[in-house]
Formats: structure tokens, C-alpha cells, sequence
């Protein structure tokens, strides 16, 4: 290798190595400069704290803008936003902080920040304005929706919306937007029906007026799921009702969901309009209808139920079990019934589902009962279950229950349970082909 090469190798190595050295310095000065911007912040964090917390407790939150003011994108300025925040979630202040943040400029500040090309600047100036409940910047975001392509701003603004909660122009706004939306899949379902649960049960006329003009299956179903969440109303329960034949199965079952918001107050009319339900062709509308009956505690649907304990979808299995240790005790037939089916599987589910639901807690209760019907039948379920291995429940009661009927009760069944188990595995041994072999269990 000649000098020249030797000389051009170290410079190159040494370049590497000053670039590294600049890299490293660069690393570290940014490192205790953010440090010590952070550290400032929380110190004015802090103190902006103490001073709103004294204005929100003296009732003078009003009179403090002045002393708020700060110029935008500082350290103040952010600290003062971060604070105003923590306290908005609040809802006896959030009027009063929102009105602050107008008066101090952060509304005007972010809705500047909307005419911007960066898509992550815009995304977090419209989320901004949706956490400051700007009513003033609904029109400013409901022309986003009008004018926005981009998904992730569409999505963003959705949800801002749905917080400020202006039915008049937000909820319409979006709502006029929704088959674009849909039909681009700009923004997904989930989150549209995530956002517009946030309206209180005044926006169900809206909801429903939209529904019943839209020919969209998935607007239908999606504004059923809604409405699903919000509490039940005479409106929402006849937009349900006119759903509930759909030749769409997803909006058949959302429709079914509303009901089951109905709860255990609902008549007998509303509740055998789903008994049908129970065998529709789709797994998941027989679920929703085995859990809206479960809500609704009808006990006209027992039977139906009982049918469903060995449906081919394990949802919808669980869902009917725990339908009918919701009911209780009319559900004894249909409980004893299937536990004496030689399917084991599915007399395992249901015990499963009889413990989670404290099912089993009332068959203990049955044991003492004056009804001789009910003691039987429960006891006999609980022998089965006990035979299965599903005794947690009766060891617990025997240790520490407070009834010594219910304690000796149980202290019986498990010993008939044992002798028949002994029984049963004695004959099981007796007819085994080795047995039959050597003689035994031959009649004499």
C-alpha cells in the first residue's frame, strides 16, 4: 500500500470519526436542552395548576384570563393548555374553561392551523379544538368534512365533533356525510359508532330520522348499534321494530340490541317479538336475540332458550345458558333436561355458564325451598353438577354458609353423588371384557 493511500485511509477514518464525535455531541446538547425545556414546563405546570385550581375553588376562574395570557407555542402556553385540559374532562367547569380557552386564543389559534397542508398538524389541531369543546369551530370542522379526503383527518374530525356535541349542526353534519364516508370507507364504522355514542339520548330523533331514509344496510346497522347504547325510547324502538325482519342479518341484529337495552321493565310484547329470532339462520342475530331476552327475562322464551343449549355456534350456546340462569327457576326444567343428555360438552357449558351467572348460588338457596318442585329439581342439578366436578361452589357453602339446613343438604347430595359414582364405575368393571374373561360378573 502506497503513502497515498495510507493518507486518503486516514482521512476517511478520521472523518468517520469527527462525524460520529458531532452525531454524539449533537445527541447529548439536544438531549439537556429538552431536559431542561421539560423541566421548565413542569414548573409552569405546576404553578398555572395551583393558580386555576385557586380561581375554580373561589368561583373567580373567569377573572383569571388576564393572567393566563401567554404567547402562543411557548412553554406557558402549553402548560396553561395542558391544565385547562386536565380540568375540562370535568363537567361542572367545562363551560367556563371552555369559554377560557376562546378568550385566551387557542380556538383562533388552531382553527389557523386547519389551513395547513401537514397532515399531522391539521390531524392535531382539529382533535384540539374537539377537547376544548369549541361549539364556535363546529362550522370550521364540519367543512372539513365536506372538503377532507385524507382518512385519518376525517376520523379525527368526527370525533371532535361528537365531544363538542352540537346537534344542530355537528350531528347533522355528520350524519348528512355518512353514505360518503361508507361508501369510501374514509372512515371505519367502528369508529364513527365509538363517536357518536358520546351524544346523549337527545340526538335519537336525528339518528332515527336518518335511518329511516337511508337505503345503506350498513347505516342502518350502524345507527341501530348506536342507538343500542343510548337509552331506549319510544322512537328508537319503533325504527327497531321495522328492522327486525331486514333481509340484512347485521341489521337485524343491531335492531335486536335495542331491545335488549329495553331491560327486565319491558312487557311480553316486546319480548315474543324475538322469540323468533332465536332460530334465524345467522349465528350471530341468535345470539343477540338470546342476549336481549336474557335483559328482557322472559320467561315465555324458556323453552326456546333450552333449544339453543345445543346449537352448533359456541356463542350462542353460552349466550342461551346464560339467558336462562337469568330467568331462574322457570329455567329448572330446561337445565335438568339437558344435563341428563349424554352430550357432555354440553353439560359442561352450561355449569360453566350456571357459576358465572350465580346460578348455582340459587340452587343452593333451593335446597331450603318451601316449594318441594324447586328443592328437587335443584337438588338433582346440583348432584349432576357435582358428579361433573362443578362443586366449588358447594365446598364453599359448607365451609363457610350460614344456614345448616342448606350445609346438610348439600353434605347428602355429595354423598349420594359418591355412592353412585362408585356404583356406576363398580358396574363399568364388572362389564369389562377382562372381567367377562376371568369369569366375573357372570349371574350364579
Amino acid at each position: 500500500m502506497t503513502d497515498t493511500y495510507r493518507h486518503i485511509l486516514t482521512i476517511i477514518i478520521v472523518g468517520i470519526i469527527v462525524l460520529i464525535l458531532i452525531l454524539l455531541l449533537a445527541a447529548v446538547t439536544r438531549r439537556i436542552r429538552n431536559a431542561k425545556k421539560y423541566a421548565a414546563l413542569d414548573e409552569y405546570r405546576d404553578w398555572y395548576r395551583k393558580k386555576v385550581n385557586n380561581a375554580l375553588q373561589s368561583e373567580t376562574l373567569t377573572s383569571l384570563s388576564d393572567d393566563l395570557r401567554s404567547r402562543p407555542s411557548s412553554l406557558q402556553w402549553r402548560a396553561i393548555e395542558e391544565v385547562l385540559f386536565e380540568h375540562i374532562a370535568d363537567s361542572r367547569y367545562e363551560k367556563e374553561i371552555a369559554q377560557l380557552f376562546q378568550e385566551l386564543g387557542y380556538r383562533d389559534y388552531y382553527e389557523n392551523k386547519l389551513k395547513s397542508k401537514r397532515v399531522i398538524i391539521k390531524a392535531a389541531a382539529v382533535d384540539k379544538l374537539g377537547k376544548m369543546l369549541s361549539e364556535a369551530s363546529t362550522s370550521s370542522l364540519v367543512s372539513i368534512l365536506n372538503i377532507e379526503e385524507d382518512p385519518e383527518i376525517l376520523a379525527v374530525a368526527v370525533r371532535a365533533l361528537c365531544r363538542i356535541g352540537s346537534y344542530q349542526e355537528g350531528l347533522k353534519g355528520i350524519l348528512e356525510r355518512l353514505p360518503e364516508l361508507y361508501a369510501k370507507s374514509l372512515v371505519s364504522q367502528k369508529t364513527i359508532e365509538a363517536s357518536l355514542i358520546n351524544f346523549s339520548v337527545d340526538a335519537v330523533p336525528l339518528l332515527v330520522a336518518c335511518g329511516r331514509t337511508s337505503d345503506d344496510p350498513r347505516i342502518k346497522a350502524s345507527l341501530l348499534e348506536v342507538l343500542s347504547h343510548l337509552p331506549a325510547t319510544p322512537i328508537s324502538l319503533d325504527f327497531a321494530l321495522a328492522n327486525l325482519r331486514a333481509s340484512d342479518a347485521e341489521v337485524r341484529a343491531k335492531a335486536i340490541k335495542v331491545f335488549g337495552r329495553y331491560g327486565a321493565s319491558a312487557d311480553t310484547f316486546h319480548a315474543e317479538l324475538l322469540l323468533p329470532l332465536l332460530e334465524d339462520p345467522v349465528w350471530f342475530v341468535r345470539l343477540q336475540a338470546s342476549r336481549a331476552l336474557e335483559n328482557l327475562r322472559c320467561e315465555r322464551a324458556v323453552d326456546n332458550l333450552g333449544a339453543l343449549l345445543l346449537d352448533s355456534n359456541w356463542q350462542v350456546r353460552n349466550a342461551a345458558a346464560r339467558a336462562l340462569a337469568h330467568i331462574g327457576n322457570p329455567s329448572l326444567n330446561v337445565f335438568l333436561n339437558i344435563l341428563n343428555h349424554t352430550d357432555r360438552y354440553a353439560k359442561e357449558s352450561i355449569c360453566e355458564e350456571a357459576e358465572r351467572t350465580h346460578f348455582t348460588q340459587r340452587l343452593i338457596e333451593n335446597l331450603v325451598s318451601p316449594d318441594t318442585e324447586i328443592q328437587e329439581k335443584s337438588r338433582e342439578i346440583l348432584k349432576i353438577m357435582h358428579s361433573l366436578n362443578f362443586s366449588t361452589l358447594l365446598h364453599h357453602y359448607l365451609k363457610s354458609g350460614e344456614k345448616e339446613t342448606i350445609k346438610r343438604e348439600i353434605s347428602l347430595l355429595m354423598q349420594e353423588t359418591a355412592v353412585l359414582r362408585e356404583s356406576k364405575g363398580r358396574r363399568e368393571r364388572l362389564g369389562s371384557p377382562v372381567a367377562q374373561r376371568s369369569g366375573k360378573g357372570r349371574k350364579i
